[in-house]
């Protein structure tokens, strides 16, 4: 029924050529363009073909299936990812941020309804990308599924997936995305999509960080489990530093972690 097993679900963010602010907490998700190309035109020569994350749910996978994902709906996802996408014959499927639509730096209506005509899937990363585990059940309710008729607006047909902010969840956020008619909730979480018998899934993904290689690309999807022990580790650590640190002192961390290396740069000139 199924010619594949283990499906990589990708997570990027922006894609800029020059990002300057080292110091954000931000940095390490901003992508140079041609590594996006690079990546891309490594699939296409080795036969992938890429679904959208709705496929994994209406008996649509196929060999050689891997599903790219965008979270916020930065601008760049439509001046750069767009063309880039169409020339390899790819499709993407993009979580936005309600709120952030029309805003600047990020999609508008008419770029997202362009995109939507091109083949580009999308879907739900909340009302104002918060940290929902710090909020009353009332305003995470809300950030799920206003951000939900929101979207559905924009692109008239229904959201079925939810991208948490961050990645932090817990049972009463997968039960509040149930409840607004989400058939999944997408993670950070490192690991491959394997189907099952579930009706309702919590999907990991593995995120493309700005120092990510190639050749560590390349070990994603070749399923290449025993070259990949490291990043695995890495993400791991960070897994459950944001158990146990929740989302400020994560937070806090990994800004400490920014301005110390940015300090180390200054400090060799």
């Amino acid at each position: 029924m199924m010619a594949t097993t283990y499906i990589p679900i990708l997570e990027y963010h922006d894609l800029i050529k020059e990002f300057r602010d080292k110091s954000s907490f931000h940095s390490p998700y901003v992508l140079d363009p041609q590594k996006f190309y690079d990546q891309l035109k490594w699939l296409k020569e080795n036969s992938f073909k890429t679904i959208s994350v709705d496929d994994l749910f209406n008996n649509r996978i196929i060999e050689k299936a891997v599903i790219l994902t965008f979270d916020d709906g930065h601008i760049s996802n439509y001046e750069c990812a767009l063309p880039l996408l169409q020339e390899f014959g790819f499709q993407a499927t993009f979580f936005l941020v309600a709120q952030f639509i029309g805003q600047e730096n990020y999609l508008t209506v008419e770029h997202i309804q362009e995109m939507q005509k091109a083949g580009m899937h999308f879907e739900s990363h909340s009302l104002t990308h918060p940290y929902l585990l710090a909020l009353s059940r009332k305003v995470m309710v809300r950030e799920i599924t206003e951000s939900k008729a929101v979207i559905e607006k924009i692109v008239n047909k229904n959201i079925n997936h939810f991208c948490i902010p961050y990645g932090f969840y817990n049972k009463d956020l997968i039960q509040y995305a149930k409840n607004a008619g989400y058939k999944s909730v997408v993670t950070e979480k490192m690991g491959y999509y394997s189907p099952n018998m579930n009706s309702f899934k919590v999907l990991p993904r593995f995120t493309m960080k700005a120092k990510m290689n190639q050749n560590e690309f390349v070990h994603i999807m070749t399923q290449q489990r025993n070259k990949m022990i490291p990043q695995y580790c890495v993400e791991n650590v960070l897994y459950l530093a944001k158990k146990v640190l929740g989302f400020k002192g994560y937070m806090r961390i990994k800004s400490l972690i920014a301005q110390s290396a940015m300090k180390r740069v200054g400090n060799m000139f």
